[in-house]
């Protein structure tokens, strides 16, 4: 059975992931989803991403980035083409955070264009230096990019974890919503933006992104 489902209807593209544990962005995950993304983009979709209930995605697969070598370096380098999948899409990208959203989950937060988060005892945070890792080059640069200034510290390197309603101060979310209306408010909010003009709208949006982009293939080499 697939942890992700794609589902395009009405000119949205609902990606649904859920590996029945905390939706890890291991390798095979992340090609799943950038193979999702790319047939959203040639659909001309707007794009709708959500995870389980109770947990959207707990970041990088933690045993993978335990042992390092060949295997982390390729899962990251997944990572690396979804922060630039996520930046060049051509239409609008929404994410509906259905719960817990850590290290890499929350800098796929920071990259959609509209955010609801669920409501509820859940944790949104960068934790990279809370196991021992620096903040590598690329997440900084998005996490200064994204962030609310006054919150950076917090987040980047303190490691804070925030609930729902520190994140959304921060700027890793947008909107809350109880946990049974989330996906419906999110399809709502992804439809409002889809029927915006989509030429305008593309364009507009690469001029968004640009300096982050350009810093970021830089960075990624």
């Amino acid at each position: 059975m697939s942890a992700l489902t794609l589902q395009i209807a009405d000119g949205v593209a609902l990606i649904s992931l859920d590996d029945g544990k905390v939706n890890a962005l291991s390798e095979t995950m992340l090609e799943q989803l950038l193979a999702a993304i790319t047939e959203a983009a040639q659909a001309d979709a707007a794009l709708l991403v959500t995870g389980r209930t109770g947990c959207f995605s707990g970041g990088y697969d933690r045993k993978l980035i335990d042992a390092g070598g060949p295997a982390c370096d390729a899962m990251r380098a997944a990572g690396d083409r979804l922060t630039l999948a996520l930046l060049d899409y051509p239409a609008p990208v929404v994410i509906a955070s259905s719960g817990h959203a850590m290290a890499k989950a929350a800098f796929v937060l920071l990259l959609a264009d509209y955010r609801v988060g669920a409501e509820g005892a859940f944790r949104i945070g960068l934790n990279e230096v809370a196991i021992g890792m620096t903040m590598p080059d690329g997440a900084m640069a998005q996490a200064r990019a994204r962030l609310a200034p006054q919150w950076l510290n917090r987040c980047a390197l303190q490691a804070e974890y925030l609930n729902p309603e520190q994140a959304l101060a921060a700027g890793f979310l947008d909107e809350l919503q109880p946990a049974e209306q989330l996906l419906a408010s999110a399809m709502e909010k992804t439809r409002q933006l889809a029927a915006l003009d989509r030429r305008a709208y593309r364009e507009t949006r690469a001029l968004l992104h640009a300096p982050l982009r350009n810093q970021l293939v830089q960075l990624f080499g």
